[in-house]
C-alpha cells in the first residue's frame, strides 16, 4: 500500500460506489443484502459494480444469510462464485467461514489460495465469530493472503484495535479494522498504528414504497459519512507529521 491509508467501503449498487468514490474511498467491496450482514451479490450486480469504478474491487463471498458454518455444497458454491467474480475483473474475493467446532475454516481459505493465489484472497470477519479468534490467527498469520478484515474478536474495531495493532506487527498482509468503524475511531486507530479500514458508512434512505410483505427501507452508502472518515484519517496523519508541540 503506497498511500498513507486504505479505506474499503462496503457497497451494494453502482450508486453506492459513486457515493463512496465521491467521499474518498480508496477501495470498494461489493456485498448484497446489507441488512443481513452481506451475502454474495448477483452476477448482474457484480458486473455492473466492477464496470462502475477504476478502484480495486473486492467481492464478498457468503452464499446465504445466517451462521457461518457452511456445508460442503455451500463451500463449493463459495469457491465457484469466487472464481467467476475474479474472471469478471474483481481484484480480490472476501472469503471465510467456520468449521463444525466454530474454529476458523482454514481448509476453505487454503483451497482459495491454491485456486486463485493468495494475492486475490482477503479473509472475512468469520474469525471474529470463532470460538478462539487469537488461536485461529496464529494459524492464519503464516498464510500468503492479501488481507484480513477483523475486529480481533471484539464487538467493534475500536474495542479491538490494540490487538489489531499487535496482529498487524506480526504479519505481512494488511489487516483491515472492521466493525463499527466511525470517523473519530478511525483517526485514533490510525494514530495507534493501523492504516487499513473497512466501513459501511450507510444511512437510512427512507421508504419510497412500503411493500405489503417485505421491508421497504433502504440503506445506501452516504458520501458525507465516507468523507468524514477520510477527513478524520487525514487529520490524524497531519497531527503525526506536525509532531509534538515545543
Amino acid at each position: 500500500m503506497d498511500a498513507p491509508f486504505d479505506l474499503q467501503i462496503v457497497c451494494s449498487t453502482p450508486g453506492d460506489i459513486s457515493r463512496a468514490q465521491r467521499g474518498g474511498a480508496t477501495r470498494i467491496e461489493v456485498a448484497g443484502c446489507y441488512t443481513t450482514g452481506g451475502v454474495t451479490p448477483s452476477p448482474g450486480t457484480i458486473k455492473a459494480c466492477i464496470a462502475a469504478t477504476d478502484l480495486p474491487v473486492t467481492i464478498a463471498m457468503r452464499p446465504r444469510e445466517g451462521h457461518l458454518v457452511f456445508s460442503a455444497s455451500e463451500r463449493e458454491i463459495i469457491l465457484a462464485d469466487a472464481e467467476w467474480s475474479l474472471e469478471q475483473g474483481a481484484n480480490q474475493i472476501l472469503i471465510g467461514g467456520l468449521d463444525a467446532h466454530l474454529n476458523l475454516d482454514i481448509d476453505l481459505i487454503e483451497t482459495a489460495i491454491q485456486r486463485f493465489g493468495g494475492n486475490r484472497v482477503m479473509v472475512n470477519r468469520a474469525i471474529d465469530s470463532a470460538k478462539k479468534p487469537h488461536q485461529d490467527f496464529e494459524q492464519l498469520k503464516s498464510l500468503p493472503i492479501a488481507g484480513l478484515a477483523s475486529s480481533a474478536g471484539f464487538g467493534n474495531a475500536m474495542k479491538g484495535h490494540e490487538k489489531l495493532v499487535e496482529w498487524q506487527a506480526n504479519v505481512d498482509f494488511d489487516i483491515y479494522a472492521s466493525g463499527g468503524v466511525l470517523p473519530g475511531g478511525a483517526g485514533r486507530m490510525w494514530a495507534a498504528g493501523l492504516s487499513c479500514f473497512r466501513a459501511s458508512a450507510r444511512h437510512s434512505g427512507g421508504v419510497a414504497h412500503e411493500g405489503r410483505w417485505f421491508e421497504g427501507e433502504i440503506y445506501p452508502v452516504d458520501a458525507k459519512q465516507v468523507e468524514r472518515l477520510v477527513k478524520s484519517l487525514h487529520r490524524a496523519i497531519a497531527n503525526e507529521e506536525a509532531g509534538p508541540e515545543d
